[in-house]
């Protein structure tokens, strides 16, 4: 794994590519695309207009930061500011295993994105999933990289969730979150969680990589 901070940016247009291609296979898509007609044809302009959308406001960024762990009685102390309870295994670290904070982003804000759509309700539910096709695509760029960077040995992610679904089954109370944000410090383009717990911008990803080299 690297030992210094990363950050690059990707062309929004391959990993939209792939993104609309997942989501014309999803179910509540690609029936009513297989029927044809005008629903097709009203579902495919607001793909249309999702698409168009996404790639005049997302820029899609990612950073790596490798980041310091202290064994404690409680658990790892990541970064001398969080503590991992039952994440973290103390015998990895003791054998050398290294972890590192990455964030993932679009960049771009769902009230920005209704604002481009004209505030069209169903253009912009289209953009939404659309955006959370990109993001996947993102992160598996993202994890290609942490793969490809890495020396001998296996690389295993932690995504970070705040919350399931804004404040649903919260795993990371969002205090802790921004605690961990902080370790990017000026290099954060913005990425916040909310008090409720909700990321914004909406379409982010915050998460930890462990390396484990080989014995």
């Amino acid at each position: 794994m690297t030992h210094t901070e990363v950050r690059f940016t990707l062309p929004v247009s391959g990993l939209l590519d792939i993104a609309r291609a997942r989501l014309a296979r999803q179910t509540q898509y690609a029936r009513a695309l297989d029927k044809g007609g005008k629903r097709a044809e009203g579902l495919a302009a607001w793909f249309d207009q999702a698409s168009a959308c996404i790639t005049a406001l997302a820029r899609p960024e990612a950073f790596f930061m490798p980041v310091t762990t202290t064994m404690t009685d409680r658990g790892v102390l990541l970064a001398d500011r969080v503590l991992l309870e039952g994440i973290v295994d103390a015998n990895d670290l003791q054998r050398g295993a290294t972890i590192t904070a990455y964030l993932l982003t679009l960049n771009y804000t769902q009230a920005q994105a209704f604002d481009w759509l004209g505030k069209d309700y169903g253009a912009h539910h289209v953009q939404s999933d659309l955006g959370g096709e990109v993001l996947f695509a993102l992160g598996r760029d993202a994890h290609r990289y942490l793969r490809n960077n890495a020396a001998t040995g296996r690389t295993r992610r932690i995504p970070v969730l705040a919350s399931e679904q804004c404040g649903v089954r919260r795993s990371w109370d969002p205090a802790r979150v921004q605690a961990l944000l902080s370790v990017f410090d000026n290099a954060n383009p913005g990425f916040k969680v909310t008090d409720t717990g909700c990321f914004q911008p909406l379409n982010s990803l915050l998460g930890l990589a462990l390396h484990l080299p080989d014995d």
